[in-house]
């Protein structure tokens, strides 16, 4: 099951309580990093509020019509996003890339520094839940 917890213009944040993951999906550009930063810490949110639920808890980026952000955003993401998600024990991240090779490579180096969490891309939301899956039952 699929429960709704955030949405505007840019984000979408969901439950999938079925794999279990926290799905963002992402359209176009943030308004400006203010923004980006509030849908992330949405995100976070969530994650906070579900890990004691699910101690197997996996995140899901769905980029395909996502937009790149500033350099101050990815730096966010770097310093602040991935660490708490880690913290929390967060360990399996699957990013579905959009086809602009520019974002794919701006989305590269924000994880590029992820120490303990596993992140897998995938061209497909299919492919992304069906490895969050396998990874659940490890």
């Amino acid at each position: 099951m699929v429960k709704a917890f955030y949405k505007d213009e840019y984000a979408t944040i969901e439950l999938d309580e079925s794999i279990p993951c926290i799905k963002l999906t992402l359209n176009g550009v943030p308004r400006y990093s203010e923004h980006y930063n509030f849908v992330q810490m949405k995100r976070l949110e969530l994650m906070r509020q579900e890990i004691r639920n699910y101690p197997k808890l996996h995140m899901l980026t769905d980029s395909r019509t996502a937009g790149p952000v500033l350099d101050e955003d990815v730096a966010y993401f770097r310093g602040h996003v991935m660490p708490e998600m880690e913290k929390a024990g967060v360990r399996y991240l699957a990013i579905v890339m959009p086809s602009s090779k520019f974002t794919q490579l701006t989305i590269r180096e924000m994880i590029d520094e992820a120490t303990i969490m596993k992140v897998q891309f995938f061209d497909s939301i299919r492919d992304a839940r069906h490895w969050l899956r396998k990874m659940t039952l490890l």
